[in-house]
């Protein structure tokens, strides 16, 4: 199954080589090459995403669920601007659309990319007023630079799709100067040259290690849901409870402290192995850190509970803490109730952890 992999990047590649030679110098707009284009797009797009699809069965992650239909919308985009810029620029936004869910799944978003991703809007915004005369044209472009531009800036902290981020953006950003230039020739070169070389790091990218690098609060939502079909309690600590519990509109971090009941460590288990967790480390008395590709990265600490409602929870470096029964509450989330160690056990926590340092 690798050589046929490898056979059908390489048809692409080939079919792209001969058609930087041979096609890219003819008049983009001669209708007598309407169809020949088409088809050689077509040859240059469906191995690599048949390559692709073939990964997604050796990695049937929810993220290269998303990359797929990203794919073919991009594929049917690549051959929709033949016919209409604006019918190519619809496929191409759905298909940011898709990679931008695929990025926000895998993806801890931080504050500086909300910088970017504001400098970038004001571009995509202003540009096309400068450059362009055409009202519905200006209100196309806005709105596809927006979304693309979007996508640019939360990619950049993604190991895996920062730099087709980019490569993406500077695509459409030439392909608005190619529009308004009106220059067929060496600008539909470079535009085409960059956009299949972000299309083929899609590509590619199924076969990556396809790590979840964020926990959302749908995961959480998830991994209560599922956790309570299994007959197993746990709660929320550290940021994410802290987070909880005061309200912040930011759900996403990139892993997830949880405290669970030792007197249900069996069950426990169970539900880590149903969940799909892998154990990555050992700490002391315990204390583990597990992976999953569906939920993400997951620390646990051993709590045991008294008959008073009193606790006892094991840090990572083995340290008991006594927490009272005030300490633990239930937020409401989204119409759930997620079960938190509440702020004060949180600092006795954090305290013992500088104490350790």
């Amino acid at each position: 199954m690798g050589y046929l992999v490898l056979c059908l990047y390489a048809v692409g590649i080939m079919v792209f080589i001969i058609n930087c030679i041979y096609i890219f110098s003819v008049y983009e707009n001669r209708e007598d090459y309407l169809l020949h284009r088409i088809i050689v797009k077509a040859l240059i797009n469906l191995p690599w995403v048949a390559a692709a699809a073939v990964g997604t069965k050796y990695y049937p992650t929810k993220r290269n669920r998303m990359i797929i239909p990203a794919l073919i919308l991009f594929m049917i985009g690549d051959v929709g601007t033949l016919i209409s810029f604006l019918l190519g620029g619809i496929f191409y936004a759905a298909g940011h659309i898709f990679m931008l869910l695929a990025i926000v799944e895998t993806t801890y978003i931080r504050r500086w990319q909300k910088a970017v991703l504001a400098a970038g809007i004001a571009v995509a915004v202003v540009l096309p007023l400068v450059i362009l005369d055409n009202s519905l044209f200006i209100l196309a472009t806005i709105v596809y630079g927006i979304i693309v531009t979007t996508v640019m800036a939360f990619s950049l902290s993604n190991r895996f799709f920062w730099l087709a981020g980019i490569i993406f953006y500077l695509s459409d950003f030439t392909g608005v100067l190619r529009v308004s230039l009106m220059d067929r020739n060496y600008t539909y070169i470079i535009t085409t040259l960059i956009y299949y070389i972000a299309f083929f790091m899609l590509c590619v990218s199924v076969y990556s290690t396809n790590r979840k690098e964020v926990v959302t609060v749908s995961d959480l939502l998830r991994m209560t849901n599922d956790s309570k079909s299994e007959g197993v309690s746990f709660w929320v600590c550290g940021k994410w409870a802290l987070g909880l519990i005061r309200g912040d509109s930011k759900y996403a971090y990139d892993h997830i402290d949880i405290a669970y009941d030792i007197d249900q460590a069996d069950e426990f288990r169970a539900w880590i192995a149903h969940a799909g967790y892998e154990r990555k480390h050992r700490y002391a008395e315990g204390i583990r850190s597990y992976y999953s590709e569906k939920y993400g990265e997951l620390k646990i600490f051993p709590c045991l509970f008294r008959k008073d409602g009193s606790a006892m929870l094991t840090n990572e470096k083995g340290h008991q803490l006594d927490l009272d029964e005030g300490f633990f509450e239930e937020v409401s989330v989204f119409g759930s109730k997620i079960p938190c160690i509440a702020p004060g056990g949180q600092e006795l926590i954090n305290d013992a952890v500088s104490d350790d340092r």
